[in-house]
């Protein structure tokens, strides 16, 4: 079993010197602010996790954790032997030191551009001075659309199903076009609308039942109301004869 300090010995110069072995096992890297392991098989690396983490099964997982790895100070490793690993990755020492570099220029560049990732984004309300047109292409669209004030880089790339560094590259390629822009979209919570109340309409069906009902009694004349309410503008009320309510019905 090999183990030591990232003190005295850089990472790449362990990983160079563990390949030599053809080793098939992990390394496991503690260090004061990440801890996490780098699996190789037969002297080529395979993937990187963090500690008590499910291990990545993509290339761009993979490899952002372990520019982590690489960037912490100081720690200590340790490698343990094992007949079988696997992982998305099969690189070399030096490979891998190099497509480390590479993805921690990107993410330089992505951050330049869009800030945190978990600063919201918005669509640009303007395009940049002498822009006429700008294309869109069908996967760019899908994450302009969640693009509300309120996501962030990892919240699209949570609901477009993508991982955080393709979406956050894509996302940096439009904002670098002048698509998009670092900015909180205030949604103020508005109140229902209250409903009017509506006046109640009568029921066709319901007024002829009772039209039917009404031909149906005998057309005597209801008793005249007293004396004291025909006066003034009131006047008593009679059923209306048979006539009467064809007439109303022909209207």
């Amino acid at each position: 079993m090999l183990n030591g300090n990232l003190d005295t010995f850089a990472l790449p110069d362990v990983l160079r010197f563990i390949a030599s072995g053809n080793v098939t096992g992990r390394i496991e890297i503690t260090r004061d602010d990440v801890a996490g392991e780098i699996a190789v098989d037969q002297g080529k690396f395979v993937g990187a996790s963090l500690t008590d983490e499910e291990a990545p099964t993509t290339v761009d997982e993979a490899l952002d954790i372990a520019v982590l790895l690489f960037d912490g100070a100081g720690g200590t490793f340790e490698v343990v032997q094992e007949e079988w690993v696997g992982g998305p990755l099969s690189l070399g020492a030096d490979e891998l030191a190099k497509a480390v570099e590479r993805r921690r220029k990107e993410w330089a560049a992505v951050v330049d551009q869009l800030g945190s990732l978990d600063e919201p984004l918005v669509i640009a309300s303007d395009l940049p001075n002498g822009t006429e047109q700008i294309v869109v292409r069908a996967e760019q669209w899908r994450m302009l659309s969640f693009l509300d004030g309120r996501r962030s880089v990892q919240d699209v790339a949570r609901d477009t199903a993508s991982s955080v560094y393709a979406t956050a590259v894509a996302l940096a390629e439009m904002a670098n076009a002048g698509m998009i822009a670092r900015g909180h979209a205030e949604w103020d919570e508005q109140p229902a609308p209250k409903r009017s109340k509506k006046s109640v309409e009568p029921d066709a069906t319901e007024a002829l039942h009772e039209l039917a009902e009404e031909e149906s009694e005998d057309d005597e004349p209801a008793e005249p109301a007293p004396a004291s309410r025909r006066a003034g503008t009131v006047r008593s009320l009679r059923t209306p004869t048979r006539e009467e309510q064809r007439i109303r019905l022909r209207r």
